[in-house]
Parts: structure tokens; sequence; C-alpha cells
């Protein structure tokens, strides 16, 4: 008498987002730095802070429609901004996340708006954020911002708290834009890049508390 074995057919009448494997750390595509930007008042500067975060599971599939969550919570000297000026996106304050599910490709993109609370108040070191998908930690980032005291867009008192990052000798993560480890020329190149552009005039309308 031949014996039947239903879980294979079971397996596969599941629907699919049962039938999905869990993100897996190793095969999904993150970033090792956020780097968090200040806007026109309209348009967030995307070209400084543009990220892209790819979902794959243990097989190396695209997780599609994964929830993403950027955790800043860690970071206590950097504060995100209430309005992220994309409708997309989902801010949580009082946790200091930000998510949105990826797409049919595993990927989604982000561009945080936040800055730092100014001129000897660095506290986090490297690696001060977390990114999730479907509550599984994929990278723990470095968090850099270009407006580093949180106010009248990127100018001359963020410089002035970046020089003091750096005569520190301390990696404060806040300040290392370049995502070496270090906070050094290269980083100053970048921050005076950014102020030139004129892209970041506006700091948070409103912060997270």
């Amino acid at each position: 008498m031949r014996t039947w074995s239903w879980a294979p057919l079971a397996l596969v009448l599941l629907p699919a987002a049962v039938r999905a494997m869990p993100c897996c750390d190793i095969n999904s595509s993150t970033p090792g730095c956020i780097n968090l930007v200040g806007s026109n008042g309209v348009t967030p500067a995307s070209d400084f802070g543009s990220f892209t975060v790819i979902v794959r599971d243990i097989a190396n599939n695209p997780v599609v429609g994964a929830n993403v969550v950027i955790d800043l919570s860690g970071a206590l000297d950097i504060v995100l901004c209430a309005d992220q000026l994309d409708p997309g996106l989902v801010v949580n304050c009082a946790a200091k996340t930000v998510s949105h599910p990826t797409d049919a490709t595993g990927s989604v993109t982000f561009t945080l708006l936040g800055g730092s609370n100014g001129a000897g108040h660095a506290s986090t070191l490297l690696q001060g954020g977390k990114i999730f998908a479907n509550g599984t930690l994929l990278q723990s980032p470095t968090v850099p911002a270009y407006d580093l005291d949180g106010h009248g867009g990127v100018g001359a008192n963020d410089l002035s708290a970046w020089l003091g990052d750096f005569g520190s000798g301390q990696p404060y993560g806040r300040s290392d834009y370049d995502c070496t480890g270090t906070i050094g020329a290269n980083d100053l190149s970048q921050w005076l890049r950014a102020f030139g552009s004129g892209e970041m005039g506006s700091s948070c309308g409103a912060s997270c508390p």
C-alpha cells in the first residue's frame, strides 16, 4: 500500500508570506554608515544621505514586504526629525525609529532627516544605530549627522562642533562621514561639500522628543 506524505503539498499551498524564510543578516545588503541630513525645507538632501537596504533570506532570495526598521535609540546624541518629508516612512518618535517595507525586489531606500545636540555633547561612538528586518538584526551602522547642532541648517556652528569632535581624539560616530572609524580630513571635506551644496539650509521643523 502506497503511503502519501502531505507535508510537501501543504508547504506549497501555504501563502508566500507564511512560507518565506527568516531574513538573513549575512545575505542582506546594508550600509555601514547612515548619514543623517538636512533639507531645503521641502526636499531631503538625498545626494548626501540616501542608502538602500536589500533584505534576503537564508537561501539568498529577496524578502518582499519585510518591515525594515532603522533604530537610532542607542545613538543618544542623535535626533530624528518628526517629519521626514517622505509620506512613505513611518516615524516612531518614542522608539526613535523609522520604518518602511521592502518592495518586490526586497529593497527599500531611505534618506533620514535629523541632527545632533551641538558642540561638546557628543557621546556615541561607532555603530550606534541598528537595522532590523522583521525583527532580525541585520546591521549596527555608525550614525553621522551633518547638522551637528540641530539648528539653522548646516552652518558655522556645525563646523565648530565637528572641530571639537575631531580635537577630542574620540571616534564620535556623528562626525565620521566617510565611515572609516576615525575622524579626519576626509570627513571635513565631506562636511564642507555638504555645506557648499546649499541643500541643507533647513533643520528639523520639529524634532522627536
